[in-house]
């Protein structure tokens, strides 16, 4: 298992306390993030729940980087702004409150950007790509969590009624990263959930 700092660890505790739901990666995952933001200076994120993953991305930026992370509950931005705050990495990270795919479009003067990491609703997946595609400077890196859909990816949705809008979906989402003219070069790296990683 990858260390954590006590500041990772301040922050799951707040996400207990609070209430929400166990759904945020595990440690690997995130030194597996620091690895992929490695001296970023322009790093997305969508899906911010408590801020844990945001705290391995924060640690990874470059001098005078920043995280811009999106999340669409005004109560677990509040949580991640609060902790981003106890654990001294506010002044590295912008929450940005609402759906994503209305308010992404708020830090595209900002861009090009170096990192785009992707752990929100599984059905804006391939929304989520294509912005990545779009606003990723050349060589940038979009990484996605749960690229194997809870072991369902591969399933033919016309017989997964119930599962059939995020099968759709994450399948369309791969699509795209493994399209040539989005990203050069793309991988699934095996972790508990897979991680989709492309190189714009």
């Amino acid at each position: 298992m990858a260390p954590e700092t006590q500041r990772h660890r301040t922050i799951l505790d707040r996400m207990w306390a609070a209430g929400l739901p166990p759904i945020q990666i595990r440690p690997m995952e995130g030194k597996l993030l620091q690895f992929l933001s490695c001296n970023a200076q322009k790093a997305v994120e969508i899906g911010t729940l408590g801020g844990y993953s945001a705290c391995w991305i924060a640690d990874a930026l470059a001098e005078g980087g920043r995280l811009y992370t999106f999340e669409a509950d005004p109560d677990y931005a509040e949580l991640a702004l609060s902790s981003f705050q106890q654990v001294g990495i506010a002044e590295k990270v912008s929450i940005v409150v609402g759906d994503a795919n209305e308010t992404l479009k708020t830090i595209e003067p900002f861009g090009p950007f170096d990192f785009c990491f992707i752990d929100a609703d599984k059905i804006s997946y391939p929304h989520y790509f294509r912005w990545a595609a779009r606003h990723l400077r050349v060589g940038g890196i979009v990484a996605a969590d749960n690229a194997y859909l809870f072991g369902k990816v591969h399933l033919n949705p016309d017989k997964e009624p119930e599962d059939a809008p995020a099968i759709r979906a994450m399948q369309e989402a791969i699509d795209i990263l493994t399209n040539p003219s989005y990203f050069s070069v793309c991988t699934m790296i095996p972790t508990g959930e897979g991680m989709a990683v492309g190189i714009k």
